[in-house]
């Protein structure tokens, strides 16, 4: 089920928005035979994200009036939200107990509760009480052990809040403030799929003196600036974050780990990963009907969300997912909101090529438009500690691709009609 294949029912698109599509999809790889090779791999593999962005961003100047202005309902939804999520107290003997009872299959924490409020609070203020390395992954992390017997992982700040990264869509190291964002998004979306995840200071100086000894042997002076480096694939000590010089602070994101046992899946759209090779989806126009032959609906349809979510972040970067209980979580969202003025379209497949989404998750998207989005995500963000999260730009880039999220839906049912809805 796909609308990629000519039909005369599809609107015309002008040649020079194709071309535009064209141009942007060949994006900068580094040097000259970097280039020509991507550029190879455009030619195979981008007609048809060219073809079908361009329909979209046509027929988006046409969408009905509906998806442009504010929708009523959003508003008492943002109230529960906003009620939830603040709390100006905690009982740290017990507020780690009621975090950990909440998950069920990939519901991470309940849609209406203020106790929420109180774990946020916890992890903004709870005292840190040791710290060490944890290897997994490619980046930088660490777990620290907070009063109460609880231990969260610690991602630190590597970019300034104006930083453009240029490049692939996975480019450049993870952004803190992504994960921070992408919590309160998701619960918006009523994808409560993601961890509780927090902004916070904290010092190394604090941290060296609270650390074991692997983590102590991580950790350098640069000058007078206590820095770490850490322990993971791509950590080395060229590239260690360095906190203030009086204090040692350095921001980061602090995110409550999830219990249960967790399986791990390659995507089926994962990206290749190298230069002027394109994966079979961004080559096959009917790829999703291989991927309909191998995995249950449900699991299709928790890829479709994660897809919309992902591409309202700009995170191209899930070539693996985990699971709890079979349902997909949204962990490692680090990689979004690199850079605010580029919508990597591809990003969103999943839907355009399957052309199905679930109905409570339309009509949920449906309830947050013409800029309600990005209010609600804004008053969210001010709970945190290291507001302001993102810059107005990206504000700005997350309502351009939910107008982008609405006119393939809309497309879809022009084609499927109801079928769409699941």
């Amino acid at each position: 089920m796909n609308w990629l294949a000519h039909d005369d029912t599809m609107p015309s698109v002008p040649d020079a928005l194709l071309k535009r599509q064209e141009k942007n999809s060949q994006v900068h790889l580094g040097n000259e035979s970097d280039i020509r090779s991507g550029q190879r791999a455009a030619k195979d593999a981008y007609p048809m994200l060219n073809r079908i962005q361009a329909v979209v961003e046509t027929r988006a100047t046409t969408l009905k009036t509906v998806f442009k202005n504010k929708n009523p309902r959003y508003y008492p939804v943002k109230r529960g939200l906003l009620r939830s999520f603040s709390s100006k107290s905690f009982n740290i003997s017990t507020v780690w107990k009621i975090a950990g009872s909440w998950p069920s299959e990939n519901d991470i924490y309940p849609q209406k509760d203020e106790k929420i409020g109180k774990v946020i609070r916890a992890l903004q203020e709870a005292q840190i009480l040791g710290a060490r390395n944890t290897p997994r992954g490619t980046q930088l992390k660490l777990l620290f052990d907070l009063a109460g017997k609880q231990t969260v992982l610690f991602k630190p700040c590597w970019y300034s809040r104006n930083t453009t990264i240029d490049g692939m869509v996975y480019s450049g190291k993870d952004r803190h403030n992504s994960e921070i964002v992408a919590f309160h998004l998701a619960a918006i979306l009523n994808l409560r799929w993601t961890p509780i995840v927090v902004g916070r200071r904290i010092s190394l100086l604090e941290i060296y003196r609270l650390a074991d000894q692997e983590l102590k042997e991580t950790m350098i002076k640069n000058n007078t600036h206590q820095c770490v480096y850490g322990k993971c694939y791509y950590c080395k000590e060229s590239e260690a974050v360095c906190g203030e010089t009086i204090t040692g602070n350095v921001e980061g994101a602090l995110l409550l780990l999830i219990p249960g046992k967790f399986a791990k899946y390659r995507s089926p759209w994962q990206r290749t990963y190298q230069n002027g090779v394109a994966a079979e989806w961004e080559k096959t126009d009917a790829y999703c009907t291989k991927v309909k032959e191998k995995l249950p609906l449900v699991r299709l349809l928790d890829l479709i969300d994660v897809a919309v979510f992902d591409f309202l972040i700009q995170n191209g970067d899930r070539h693996h997912y985990e699971t709890r209980e079979d349902r997909v979580l949204l962990l490692d969202n680090g990689k979004g909101f690199g850079n605010a003025f580029k919508d990597h379209f591809d990003i969103l497949a999943p839907l355009y090529q399957c052309c199905m989404i679930r109905k409570t998750t339309w009509e949920r998207l449906q309830i947050f438009s013409g800029g309600a989005l990005t209010e609600t995500l804004v008053e969210l963000n001010e709970i945190d500690l290291l507001y302001p999260l993102l810059t107005k730009d990206h504000y700005i880039g997350i309502e351009r691709r939910l107008i982008m999220v609405y006119t393939t839906v809309e497309l879809c049912k022009e084609k499927y009609g109801n079928k769409v809805f699941r």
